[in-house]
């Protein structure tokens, strides 16, 4: 008769730990040893490629020379930009492409609800190529503005320094809103129809309705998407890089791509590596910091 094995989860067991063991272990050598070493690189003064630089310790130089960088502030000020347009605009459209879609019939809303979510599918490098095109002085837009008697006169697009970051950012809502849509879709159908049957019969109208009702209900998914879309897009690369390459005369260079081209092209990795914490540190204290702020609220109450 085989003995079976029981295992408890009493005070002091290990079994806990054992389980969580190889995560802890991937976490550390995936996540927090590269981290500290990227950061022990910013102190000195290293090359692509250069292995030995222990005798080229430059303290906190790198850190100073951004201070003194027009470039490097220029991709500050663009990478804040870009996420607050960027962002603004996947809560603004997402919540309502979810609110329209919800008011479709619904044989019509299982039809658009796959449409829509056809732009999570690719790749953000591919997406830059896409507008790209769609940007080209013979795309589809300028075919578009050509009916209306307007030209790259009018709106220069992509070449122009005063429209390239928003074309960008246009490019992001079309990848990005779908996503929204899916979240505030699930958020909006987890409030029950009574609320707005009250709202509706003491004669609130749709606005009043989402402003009183959907709103508050909703500030713990806003907050989500809010994490989420605003990390992403302050560390945005790809499709920047694929669309415009940080030009024209960087109006549109980011901290990714400003860190990419002194790492890769001008071989200045440790430099690359002050910019990459520099771009971590921002981040924590636009998003990390409220989000933080946000939970221990939620918690207290």
């Amino acid at each position: 008769m085989k003995k079976q094995v029981r295992f408890s989860l009493e005070k002091g067991d290990l079994l806990p730990t054992l389980l969580m063991l190889p995560a802890l272990i991937m976490i550390v050598f995936v996540m927090i040893v590269p981290l500290i070493y990227g950061l022990s690189l910013s102190f000195f003064e290293v090359g692509f490629g250069e292995t030995n630089f222990k005798e080229n310790f430059v303290g906190a130089s790198n850190y100073l020379r951004f201070f003194q960088d027009a470039t490097a502030k220029k991709a500050v000020f663009n990478t804040l930009l870009f996420s607050l347009g960027a962002t603004a605009g996947d809560l603004f459209f997402g919540t309502l492409g979810a609110a329209l879609l919800l008011k479709v019939s619904e044989r019509l809303g299982k039809v658009l609800r796959p449409i829509v979510t056809v732009p999570l599918l690719v790749s953000p490098i591919i997406v830059g190529l896409i507008w790209r095109y769609i940007y080209d002085v013979k795309g589809i837009l300028y075919w578009f503005l050509g009916l209306f008697g307007l030209g790259i006169g009018d709106f220069p697009g992509v070449t122009g320094a005063s429209t390239a970051l928003l074309c960008t950012i246009i490019a992001h809502w079309w990848q990005v809103v779908p996503f929204v849509i899916i979240v505030m879709t699930a958020g909006l159908l987890s409030i029950p129809e009574e609320y707005y049957e009250a709202a509706y019969v003491d004669g609130a109208g749709e606005f009043r309705s989402f402003v009183e009702i959907s709103f508050p209900l909703l500030r713990d998914v806003y907050m989500v998407v809010l994490l989420i879309s605003g990390v992403d897009t302050l560390k945005v690369f790809d499709i920047i890089y694929s669309l415009t390459g940080g030009g024209p005369n960087n109006s549109t260079v980011s901290m990714s791509i400003y860190a990419y081209s002194q790492a890769f092209e001008q071989s200045n990795l440790s430099y690359a590596m002050a910019l990459s914490f520099i771009a971590m540190v921002v981040t924590f204290l636009v998003f990390g910091i409220p989000f933080i702020r946000h939970n221990l609220k939620k918690y207290k109450e």
